[in-house]
């Protein structure tokens, strides 16, 4: 179902346009859980943990991310989707040193893995299902990947951010490299199974596409406070309304909400 893995791919663009402050912006063993909704329906849940331990690849310190989301129920019997992502972030800079996307949606299954040579401003991308398998990608100096963006966004101080101010990073993606639009757009005070939290609101800006309701469609709550986390996201889909819900967030083990 081409629809919900696209759901959970925008997802984790969601999941990192905040900002919270340990060796910029990672927080050995955070994990934070959602589960996401179509109108009433319980369709799929989705996770982000990042590890406890640092590792060298390729001589550079870094924290490995993973984000994985599937599809439960219903959804799971009709049109199962179960996509994984991880990318090593290098600790200075935020930058992706490799990444490894997994994917499978009823019999179809993909994967990639891609090498980032920024001092030489090419990527290599390997995978099976490309053709080529195996290419050569022109990227910048600071190209990051799709979790290595979002951490840059989550370096913003989006909570000092007036009203209609815009962040933004490249990422590459897809073989194709693009721009990610937030905006920021006001507050509110938001509830949901985990309490009431003062969150700040905001919108995500994506290229045309024939799934969302319009550019503005994605709406987004972050918690107003020391973890600035995605609280809560709606989006304006043209075949319904899509929730997703933070239900679960720890670090190291020790439960915050």
């Amino acid at each position: 179902m081409k629809r919900l893995q696209f759901i959970l791919f925008h997802f984790l663009i969601l999941s990192y346009i905040v900002k919270a402050q340990k060796e910029n912006n990672l927080f050995p063993g955070e994990k934070l859980t959602y589960k996401i909704h179509i109108g009433f329906i319980h369709a799929a849940e989705a996770s982000i943990t990042t590890s406890k331990q640092s590792e060298y690849i390729a001589g550079k310190k870094t924290h490995k991310i993973e984000v994985s989301g599937k599809t439960v129920g219903i959804f799971n019997l009709l049109t199962p989707v179960e996509d994984y992502w991880s990318a090593y972030l290098t600790t200075d800079q935020l930058l992706p040193v490799k990444t490894e996307f997994r994917k499978r949606e009823l019999r179809y299954k993909k994967q990639e893995i891609v090498h980032f040579y920024h001092e030489k401003e090419k990527a290599r991308i390997i995978s099976p299902q490309n053709n080529p398998t195996d290419k050569i990608f022109e990227i910048t100096q600071q190209t990051k990947d799709l979790i290595g963006g979002y951490f840059f966004l989550r370096d913003q101080a989006i909570n000092k951010a007036k009203s209609g101010q815009k962040f933004t990073s490249k990422i590459l993606m897809d073989n194709q490299l693009f721009d990610l639009w937030v905006i920021v757009k006001g507050n509110d005070s938001i509830e949901n199974d985990l309490g009431k939290k003062n969150c700040i609101r905001a919108s995500m800006v994506l290229p045309k596409n024939n799934l969302f309701e319009d550019k503005d469609a994605i709406r987004i709550w972050i918690t107003d406070d020391a973890y600035q986390i995605p609280y809560k996201i709606e989006v304006g889909l043209k075949f319904g309304q899509l929730s997703i819900d933070l239900v679960d967030y720890h670090i190291d083990s020790k439960k915050i909400y």
